[in-house]
């Protein structure tokens, strides 16, 4: 295979001679008289394999582009936030609003409006998301409040990567625990440009992003303790008329004209245990067809009390998936009052385990944070928190996993967002059913789990990532896909103090020192890896806190 080199095998090469081999074999090629070789995986291609001398290893990249450029063409930056949220609270509005002259699209004294304890924290961007008609990006930030960010009109023509500011800044009480962007949403009809907030101790509120105002409010009560409950899951409904909120072991269907009220139907997923055996349908819970009961685990996967933490509704069947922290995902024929509970995929079933007892490393999450279905309803797209893989289930046999997306580097309790796409790419590139996700160490990766890339002979039935590029230097928290698959975007941070701005430490991490250390080594490793992106990997204790937009 060396004979094609331009030079004679008895002379030893030069420091300046730089080499190519087009090689038929996916074997690792080992050293050449003191040339080093560059592994087919840092390619991104398994038949390439690039000789060159130490000290031009940097280069490595510049000769691949040179050689075969649809390899090595990473997605380009066309936009980011910049610095402006790099540092905390506090500071971070202040940059803001220098950046915006002093106003922004609402008019709103933003500094003033919610007094927020942690000011010295970091501004951490929680989640990102695209808006139904593509024109505007929502991010969930750190200091309670939602930020819409509209996208340039020549965000794909333009040399120099734009720079975003936000449009309008909506304020919020606390936090959200989560929000849904009306499906409907038109930036140039102002009825349309609605949102669903769920924050502590209050109502569900309607708000419209371009106004710093409630559209509606829709209060959801205990009817014993009168307390507020509050969702860890919204979702519309297909007509946008309708909603659905998931709170422990409930799912809560309102109509949106129905302003101040509460819900017009409660679903429970399961009943609380009695001591007492003699009456065993107790623990059959409403919303549930006894007819599909075929053995008393089916019965004890229905009667699932937990967290609803992640909704989702198939577009052309209606059909409703609902995932709870107890790693269960419960699927209804509808989300209205006729549905019943048809089937329940249970992430802790032994057949799970035993089908993946040799993977190495824990498939076990803490819970489930996302779900989706595909295109045609037939599988559905299961992530976790603190969790290194994603499951793929094939509804037909819900059972056993179908298929095991490995290397997603995910293994903390910060809540990293995970995509499905039914397209993605530009030209000859565009793929469709693809998952794309953020990891700890600000890599992005993308698997195509219908045309992905097997593992080795020993990882039969797992899929590695078919594409990778550094998104930040902390962790992706969201990855969102334009709706037409050629645009993404990414948000980041992670929880700091100023005081700790040196350091890597996280507050949603709660493991052990031995765990911490051993997540702290897997992103070392991660880092020495070579792959695609404008951003640089460092230990220099920088907060990446913001949204950047990439052309695929």
């Amino acid at each position: 295979m060396v004979s094609d080199l331009p030079f004679p095998p008895q002379r030893k090469p030069k420091k300046r001679d730089q080499v190519c081999c087009i090689l038929l074999s996916k074997e690792s090629i080992i050293d050449f008289k003191g040339y080093e070789c560059i592994s087919s995986s840092s390619l991104r291609s398994s038949d390439i394999c690039l000789f060159v001398s130490k000290p031009q290893k940097q280069s490595c990249s510049k000769m691949a582009e040179a050689i075969r450029p649809e390899i090595w063409k990473p997605p380009r930056l066309v936009a980011g936030t910049g610095d402006i949220y790099q540092t905390s609270i506090s500071e971070s509005h202040e940059r803001e609003e220098n950046s915006l002259n002093g106003k922004i699209g609402n008019q709103l004294d933003y500094r003033n409006v919610v007094s927020k304890t942690n000011k010295l924290g970091s501004n951490v961007f929680r989640s990102i998301e695209w808006t139904a008609d593509g024109t505007s990006l929502v991010a969930i930030t750190e200091d309670n409040f939602i930020r819409t960010f509209i996208a340039p009109p020549d965000l794909l023509t333009s040399f120099a990567p734009h720079h975003l500011l936000p449009y309008s800044i909506t304020p919020t009480p606390t936090t959200p625990f989560t929000t849904s962007l009306y499906p409907f949403f038109t930036l140039s009809d102002p009825s349309t440009t609605q949102l669903l907030t769920s924050t502590h101790s209050q109502p569900i509120h309607l708000r419209n992003l371009l106004y710093p105002h409630i559209t509606a409010s829709y209060p959801l009560i205990h009817p014993t303790t009168e307390k507020y409950l509050t969702p860890h899951s919204l979702l519309w409904t297909t007509t946008g008329t309708h909603f659905l909120a998931g709170t422990d072991s409930q799912i809560h269907l309102f109509d949106v004209t129905r302003y101040n009220s509460g819900p017009l139907e409660t679903f429970t997923t399961g009943k609380k245990r009695k001591s007492n055996k003699s009456n065993p349908k107790i623990r059959v819970p409403t919303f549930f067809s006894s007819s599909t009961i075929q053995s008393s685990s089916d019965l004890d996967n229905a009667n699932t009390r937990s967290i609803i933490s992640a909704l989702s509704l198939h577009q052309q069947t209606n059909t409703l998936a609902a995932g709870t922290f107890s790693r269960r995902v419960l699927l209804y024929s509808s989300p209205y009052q006729d549905g019943v509970l048809t089937n329940v995929v249970n992430l802790n079933s032994t057949k799970t385990h035993s089908q993946f007892k040799n993977f190495p490393g824990s498939i076990r999450g803490n819970g489930i944070t996302n779900i989706s279905f595909t295109e045609n309803g037939n599988h559905l797209v299961v992530a976790e928190r603190r969790s290194n893989v994603v499951f793929i289930y094939d509804l037909r046999y819900p059972a056993e996993v179908w298929s095991v997306l490995v290397g997603r580097n995910a293994g903390t309790n910060q809540k990293l967002g995970v995509s499905y796409c039914s397209s993605y790419g530009t030209g000859d590139k565009r793929v469709s059913g693809v998952v794309v996700a953020g990891g700890i160490d600000g890599i992005v990766r993308i698997w195509n789990p219908f045309e992905g890339c097997k593992g080795e002979e020993e990882e039969e039935g797992y899929l590695k990532p078919e594409e990778k590029f550094v998104a930040a230097r902390d962790p992706v928290t969201a990855v969102a896909v334009h709706p037409c698959g050629e645009v993404l975007a990414t948000s980041s941070g992670q929880r700091k103090s100023v005081n700790l701005q040196d350091e890597t430490e996280s507050e949603f991490d709660s493991g052990s020192e031995d765990e911490k250390e051993d997540e702290e080594g897997g992103e070392k490793r991660e880092a020495e890896e070579e792959v695609g992106g404008s951003v640089k990997l460092s230990d220099d204790g920088v907060w990446d806190n913001g949204v950047r937009v990439w052309a695929l």
